[in-house]
């Protein structure tokens, strides 16, 4: 008896009625987003806020429109993206089959979980002097600690989501003689997708956060870097604009992940 046959098949997608909570938080989150931008653009016309600190938001907002039309801008933004994509991609590739091996191995999980915990908490940052003289002043440091600072919350998540499974599926896959193929890829992967995303949703997050703040430090091109360029030179407009455009790309991601959980959640879950 083959183990797709004996699985429950996914329930048809029903059409979600709108939720009058989510659509009221929907609007006080916005509200307040509009406020934050009405009260900085007061402050910052009439002077309670200094000029050298931030300017007004519709400068920025001007200036915004002007960079992201220049070649620098699109140099800047390419070798950014593709440092996270890369970082992100290594922390994906490692951390699941790590996870994997912590649930497989409970021995190894015990022994490494307090490293890899510890490892998460450490500012991996601290480490980038040493990889810039090993590897030289180009991308490779920035992967590595922006990967690193992936591959973790992926691995403990994987960990706890493959341990989370009922055991009942376990003994389902083994009453119907499953080949290790058949029960990772159609009952572990099922049942743990839904409880790995936040981890991977998570480990994005972190190799965007590792990616700008490396290249806000030391680096000599990309997003962060130009922020932290117009910082040094006292250009408080440029340097908000760069600032935004992370704004907007976190919220842009964040949303897309978001959107992207929620459906697997209801698929799956």
């Amino acid at each position: 008896m083959s183990v797709a046959k004996t699985l429950p098949r996914n329930r048809p997608l029903q059409r979600r009625q709108p939720d009058p909570l989510r659509r009221r938080a929907a609007a006080v989150r916005w509200a307040i987003v509009i406020g934050l931008v009405v009260v900085l653009e007061a402050t910052t016309r009439t002077g309670m806020i200094d000029r050298t600190l931030m300017v007004p938001p519709s400068e920025i907002l001007i200036r915004l429109a002007s960079i992201v039309l220049t070649e620098q801008f699109g140099v800047d933004a390419a070798r950014t993206i593709t440092t996270i994509l890369t970082a992100f991609s290594i922390g994906m590739v490692l951390g699941i089959p790590l996870g994997v091996f912590l649930w497989r191995v409970p021995a190894a999980g015990r022994i490494l979980e307090p490293f890899i915990v510890t490892g998460y908490a450490m500012p991996t940052l601290l480490f980038y002097p040493v990889l810039l003289a090993v590897m030289g002043l180009n991308a490779g440091p920035i992967i590595l600690i922006a990967a690193s600072m992936s591959l973790v919350p992926i691995a403990l998540t994987t960990m706890v989501a493959l341990n989370s499974i009922k055991p009942i599926l376990h003994k389902l896959a083994n009453s119907v003689n499953a080949s290790p193929t058949q029960y990772y890829l159609k009952v572990l992967l099922p049942a743990a997708t839904p409880l790995v995303f936040p981890g991977v949703k998570l480990g994005f997050i972190y190799a965007v956060i590792g990616t700008i703040a490396m290249e806000f430090i030391l680096a000599a091109q990309g997003i962060g870097f130009r922020a932290g360029f117009y910082y040094r030179e006292l250009n408080t407009a440029d340097m908000w604009a760069y600032i935004a455009v992370v704004v907007v790309l976190s919220v842009l991601v964040n949303s897309i992940l978001t959107r992207l959980e929620k459906r697997i959640r209801r698929d799956m879950l």
